[in-house]
């Protein structure tokens, strides 16, 4: 991390010490179980691909996310995906690897060229492009959830960097203003990703 991002990250971290409700860091939807658990499989299968990285690689296309446009957008769908995604994670499969594996797993079929190859590989460029459409890069929302998943910081981990900045805030305290930022995280990545598959059919 070069100085000025760390000065960044340490802002971001501020303004979400500071922070006196949820509300406060962005407007957020209460996601389903099955929603939840969807976005959190693609945001660490994301988080793998892009792991030591500083931030997000420019995104390419999505031509594969064609499988859940109209009405494949069910909350089955969305729960075969995500089992389908840990399976392949459960192989010790992981970034596009594993995202490949889920699409073998629900639609069986040969890869038979590099183009086949390249559309099922833009996985992961997609779930960038969502969250970079999504959030600021100088959101705390956004610094907390690429720190989450991409370093694989623990909740607990991004707390104690929370209480250095503002010491005030107590162990629960800054550990709920962590939980807020990857909830609206979350749900915003949800959105923006429905969002722009919903513009492309």
């Amino acid at each position: 991390m070069t100085p000025r991002q760390r000065r960044k990250n340490i802002e971001a971290l501020g303004k979400a010490a500071n922070a006196p409700r949820k509300s406060w860091l962005g407007k957020s939807i209460l996601l389903t179980n099955i929603q939840s658990a969807w976005v959190k499989s693609l945001l660490t299968t994301w988080g793998d691909d892009i792991s030591g990285g500083t931030a997000p690689r420019l995104p390419r296309g999505h031509a594969c996310w064609d499988v859940l446009k109209g009405g494949r957008w069910s909350d089955k769908a969305l729960s075969r995906f995500t089992a389908a995604l840990e399976q392949a994670r459960g192989e010790g499969f992981r970034g596009p690897q594993a995202l490949n594996r889920a699409h073998t797993i629900l639609w069986p079929k040969p890869v038979n060229s590099i183009i086949d190859v390249a559309v099922h590989d833009d996985d992961v460029d997609f779930i960038e492009q969502s969250v970079l459409a999504a959030l600021d890069v100088n959101d705390p929302v956004y610094v907390v959830g690429l720190q989450y998943y991409t370093t694989r910081k623990k909740i607990s981990d991004i707390t104690k960097e929370l209480q250095v900045i503002a010491p005030w805030l107590s162990d629960w305290e800054a550990r709920r203003r962590v939980r807020w930022c990857l909830d609206i995280f979350r749900a915003k990545v949800f959105l923006t990703a429905r969002q722009l598959l919903s513009d492309g059919s």
